[in-house]
């Protein structure tokens, strides 16, 4: 089977831990994804800000954390690059897949990164090609849902919307506060993602989407993936297979099956389904959901084939 995912924070850990993406104990590696057919994955450069003074990139001045991020990318993937391959556009995708290898982009977690557009175009040159407005914080451009859900963009918020359509870089509305979800669907119609959110009918949480921020995503052709977050799943401490895909049979039965895709949060969270010991279980997950009557073209356009024809789309 192919695995597309939208979201990890394996970099950042590496950066933080000094790991390598071949070999670790975390749950990403070269061992871990072997096992698929075709493996993409979006990495992304978490801003830090959840931990401040206790990691090594909140020591850094805020104009030198981009670029630490950056050339810890640079490093994992030039020692990599037998297996792996970062890709800037679907051209070079296509290229990765030609030659057997896995891909990876790049993608920013809280613009916190992205002080000024200086920030932003050197990300932009160094290949980030997706980035979400805010973490769970505030900055100077939105505020994330768990900090102040009524909270809109800012006026710099609304010019960086404006900067990313320009730049075809995909705006990621995951963590941002609903009134700023809306305030992205003012100010633009393009497609954007969700990269890594769930269903709020489903389980109550600011972090988790309405029905109405789902059915805009459906009809702007846009993008979301599921969160395998226990939180963000149930209300239990341990969540399993069975809710995650609670969440993908109510965003199927709102017409979103084509919209659907994976936003693991590998590396990103502490508490996964029970089922889940790093990226290679995936596969048991794809098996769950052909056991639950799921038909195999629909495990296979989740799990790789929305995702890469959103891509190819945008990209």
């Amino acid at each position: 089977m192919k695995l597309f995912d939208l979201h990890c924070d394996t970099l950042y850990e590496c950066y933080e831990n000094e790991k390598n993406l071949r070999n670790n104990n975390l749950m990403i590696d070269q061992s871990k994804v072997s096992g698929y057919n075709h493996y993409i994955q979006f990495f992304a450069l978490f801003c830090g800000v959840n931990s401040q003074n206790k990691n090594a990139l909140w020591k850094l001045d805020a104009n030198d954390r981009l670029n630490a991020l950056l050339n810890e990318a640079k490093k994992q993937f030039s020692l990599n690059g037998d297996w792996l391959i970062q890709c800037y556009d679907s051209e070079e995708l296509d290229i990765a897949i030609s030659k057997g290898k896995s891909a990876a982009f790049l993608s920013i977690e809280g613009a916190e990164l992205i002080p000024t557009y200086e920030h932003l175009q050197k990300a932009y040159d160094a290949g980030v090609r997706m980035i979400t407005l805010s973490w769970n914080y505030q900055n100077k451009y939105a505020t994330g849902a768990m900090f102040d859900n009524d909270a809109g963009l800012t006026y710099e918020g609304k010019t960086l919307v404006d900067n990313l359509v320009k730049k075809n870089i995909i705006i990621d509305v995951s963590h941002l506060s609903e009134h700023g979800f809306w305030d992205v669907c003012t100010r633009t119609e393009a497609p954007f993602v969700a990269s890594h959110s769930n269903s709020r009918s489903v389980h109550y949480h600011l972090r988790n989407l309405t029905d109405l921020q789902f059915s805009e995503i459906i009809r702007r052709k846009g993008l979301c993936g599921i969160n395998l977050y226990s939180s963000f799943l149930s209300s239990k401490y341990k969540s399993s297979f069975y809710d995650a895909l609670k969440h993908i049979e109510h965003f199927c039965s709102l017409g979103g099956e084509d919209c659907l895709a994976l936003g693991c949060d590998f590396d990103g969270c502490d508490n996964l389904p029970e089922e889940i010991k790093s990226a290679a279980d995936m596969q048991k997950f794809a098996e769950y959901m052909l056991k639950h009557n799921y038909a195999q073209s629909t495990v296979d356009n989740i799990f790789y084939n929305n995702a890469n024809k959103f891509i190819h789309r945008m990209l």
